[in-house]
């Protein structure tokens, strides 16, 4: 006891479904790939003076271009650096050299040489008012 189908019908019916679908618009790690590259030919150029500066262009970019949060931009960054690091190991986009501080004297409290001293104040002399007589007031009355 065999039991026949007919395909026919789940042949055309597949065939229908399977359009070509229309072309993807671009994601947006692929525009913030683009951003991050137009920038680093600015970077070439001189353009930033730190790698600080550079972040935060990119990072804004990222987030004026695609509407994005600040968290979403910093992720699309760090992968398009990622991605940039491992084609060419000559890229370095890491942190700016710290800055020397001045040796610390030992003493607690506001360096010596700092921006906010203590106002120096000109003590003036007041002349003491003398007392000699009591002011009479007038009596309006009498």
């Amino acid at each position: 006891m065999s039991k026949k189908t007919d395909t026919s019908v789940t042949a055309t019916a597949t065939a229908a479904v399977a359009t070509p679908a229309a072309p993807k618009a671009p994601s947006k790690k692929s525009l913030a790939l683009a951003i991050f590259q137009a920038k680093m030919v600015e970077r070439s150029q001189g353009l930033f003076a730190s790698n600080k500066e550079f972040r935060a262009a990119v990072l804004t970019g990222i987030q004026t271009d695609l509407g994005v949060s600040t968290a979403s931009a910093a992720t699309m960054y760090n992968a398009a650096k990622k991605d940039a690091e491992a084609a060419d190991a000559t890229v370095a986009l890491g942190r700016d050299p710290k800055k020397v501080k001045a040796p610390s004297t030992g003493k607690r409290g506001r360096p010596a040489g700092s921006k906010n001293k203590a106002k120096e104040e000109v003590a003036a002399v007041a002349e003491p008012v003398a007392a000699t007589e009591p002011a009479v007031v007038a009596d309006p009355v009498a």
